[in-house]
C-alpha cells in the first residue's frame, strides 16, 4: 500500500490572492489467501470427496481500503461517500477501494481583517481495483467557502455542488451538495 501527496500555494503577484493545489494518488493491492468456503447455514462446503471448498482471494481488508469524499478531499461529497457502482453499494454505502485519486485547486482571498473566502475545484474517485484507475471515471464538485482566522485556527465553512449527481442503485439520485463545518485549512 502506498499514499503519495503533493501540495502547492502561490500568491497571485501584485494581488492578496492565494492560489493552492494539490494532488493525492493511493494505491494498495491484498494479499493471496485462501479462505474455505461456507454455505447459508455457516457450514463449510466440501467437493464429493468430502474436501473443503476453498477460495482464493486478495480482497483488502475494510480498514486498509481507501474512502474518499468529505471536507479534506472532494468536497462536493459527504464523509467517505465519492465512489461509482464498484465503491459505493445501491444505498450510498461506502465500500472503498484499493486506490484514490484526488486533485483540488482553491483560489484563497482575503474580505476582511479576520475573514477569508474561497472558491474551489475539486475532483477524484475510489477505484475498486488498482488496474480501474481511469481519469475518465473521475467526479468533480465546485464550491465556495469562508475562513474566519479564530485564536485556535481557520474556522472553515465550505459548500460543495456535485458536478454529475448521479442515481444510486437504489434508484435515489444523490444529493446536489454537501455542506462543511470544520477548523484547519482544506489542504
Amino acid at each position: 500500500k502506498t499514499f503519495s501527496q503533493g501540495f502547492v500555494y502561490r500568491q497571485v503577484p501584485g494581488t492578496r490572492l492565494v492560489l493552492a493545489g494539490g494532488v493525492r494518488l493511493g494505491l494498495a493491492t491484498g494479499f493471496e489467501r485462501s479462505v474455505p468456503r461456507v454455505g447459508d447455514d455457516g457450514w463449510p462446503l466440501v467437493d464429493p470427496d468430502g474436501q473443503p471448498l476453498i477460495d482464493t482471494v486478495r480482497d483488502l481488508p475494510a480498514s486498509e481500503r481507501f474512502y474518499a469524499g468529505g471536507d479534506t478531499t472532494v468536497r462536493g461529497f459527504t464523509l467517505d461517500r465519492l465512489g461509482d457502482a464498484d465503491t459505493i453499494d445501491p444505498d450510498g454505502f461506502p465500500t472503498g477501494g484499493d486506490a484514490v485519486l484526488i486533485t483540488n485547486a482553491e483560489l484563497r482571498f482575503p474580505v476582511t481583517r479576520t475573514l477569508g473566502g474561497v472558491v474551489f475545484l475539486d475532483a477524484g474517485n475510489v477505484f475498486a481495483r488498482v488496474r480501474q484507475v481511469d481519469l475518465g471515471r473521475v467526479r468533480a464538485a465546485a464550491g465556495f467557502g469562508l475562513r474566519y482566522k479564530s485564536p485556535i485556527g481557520p474556522l472553515r465553512l465550505d459548500v460543495g455542488f456535485k458536478l454529475d449527481p448521479q442515481v444510486l442503485g437504489n434508484g435515489q439520485r444523490e444529493r446536489r451538495y454537501a455542506l462543511h463545518l470544520s477548523i484547519g485549512q482544506a489542504f
